[in-house]
């Protein structure tokens, strides 16, 4: 007897998990496949970074509400997703400062948290900072992380509980379609039965699409995150997170003298088999890094590299998600192609697809990010 299900979510990080832990609380019957554990991939190394400031207005309107419901967690869902907030401080240099304002002065406009920084005001709040090169900066307040992990996790585990089945350790093979609709998935343990499939499989997406004809232009890269540690008593506070082109990396706290530290030059990534073994950074990476970011804080310039972290963005060629229904196939729907991003906008992506599948359509915000804008 063939199993089956109202609809089949493929991919268990925290974007497949919150489309699950949504439909399955609007009462639809859920499978959830994942073809390891929950946030295996390339969730579960996530530095989890939650902050709102985008140059697109739709991204930041969307990081914006993903923030607001990592911040009331406990209002709405089992277990913890460990946000802590910290700060945010996005460096800009005087070439973006212009465009940067009038995006800043729009976002406040539409309620989001950001705020334009002076040099000066940088330094009062990170006397270590070196503001060479920089015009200001964006600050958001309420921006800080989260353990994706077990953001996943609680999604997952609060999907159970209304009721979807979680498949762990359960590989998705191949799309079944007939007359242009889904009918089902082959899985390494055989046929699931549904009209409705959401690839949500990330760096393994494009493969998973391409079973059906529906080719996906998603790419994987390996990402890597240099854990770096200095003496605690050394530093006053820790710092808030922070990113920046300039210079090329990010940053964000963790344990007392303990932060992670991230590249943003286009060097430091490439494409690479999601299949293949994921090593650790190299020690000389990871000081890399570490030196760096010491070109804007003192106290990291005795940092010493203590661990990494190594997954995979799933990226696309215009740098943003891929979310809302495949035209070329009745039911398909999906959520990929998040090149980074995706934790902050996991929440929101789960709420508005469970809404579509529903019978509504997403939020207007979505509209930009469509499979469509790929296709001829």
């Amino acid at each position: 007897m063939r199993e089956t299900a109202d609809v089949v979510v493929i991919g268990g990080g925290s974007t497949g998990s919150s489309v699950a832990w949504h439909l399955a609380r609007a009462g639809l019957t859920v499978r959830l496949l994942e073809r390891g554990t929950i946030a295996s991939g390339s969730s579960g190394d996530s530095p989890g970074i939650v902050r709102q400031y985008y140059p697109n207005p739709a991204l930041a309107r969307l990081a914006a509400r993903g923030l607001r419901i990592y911040r009331q967690w406990a209002e709405m869902f089992d277990g913890e997703c460990g946000y802590q907030r910290t700060g945010f401080l996005t460096g800009v240099t005087q070439a973006e400062w212009g465009r940067t304002c009038v995006q800043v002065h729009q976002q406040q406009s539409d309620g989001i948290g950001v705020a334009l920084y002076s040099p000066t005001q940088m330094r009062a709040l990170i006397a270590d900072l070196q503001v060479d090169g920089l015009a200001g900066a964006v600050y958001e307040q309420d921006a800080g992380y989260c353990d994706a992990r077990a953001t996943a996790q609680s999604f997952a585990q609060g999907a159970q509980r209304f009721g979807a089945v979680i498949d762990e350790h359960r590989t998705a093979c191949r799309i079944h379609t007939l007359n242009g609709r889904v009918t089902g998935v082959e899985t390494d343990r055989g046929r699931i039965d549904a009209a409705v499939l959401v690839n949500a499989a990330g760096p393994w997406a494009a493969s998973l699409a391409a079973t059906c004809g529906a080719d996906l232009p998603i790419t994987a890269s390996r990402q890597g995150v240099a854990i770096c540690r200095i003496e605690a008593q050394a530093e006053e506070a820790q710092l808030p997170g922070y990113s920046e082109r300039k210079h090329g990396f990010y940053l964000r706290p963790d344990s007392p003298g303990i932060y992670m530290i991230g590249s943003l030059a286009p060097d430091d990534s490439g494409p690479v088999d999601p299949d293949a073994h994921r090593p650790q950074m190299g020690g000389d990476v990871s000081r890399r890094y570490c030196e760096r970011a010491a070109q804007r804080f003192s106290r990291l310039s005795d940092a010493s590299p203590v661990g990494s972290r190594v997954s995979f963005f799933d990226d696309t060629p215009d740098g943003n998600p891929i979310v809302g229904v495949d035209p070329r196939v009745d039911g398909l729907i999906v959520a990929a192609g998040l090149s980074g991003h995706g934790f902050k906008f996991a929440p929101v992506f789960g709420q508005e697809i469970a809404a579509l599948i529903a019978g509504g359509k997403m939020h207007a915000d979505l509209d930009q990010f469509e499979v469509s804008r790929f296709l001829d």
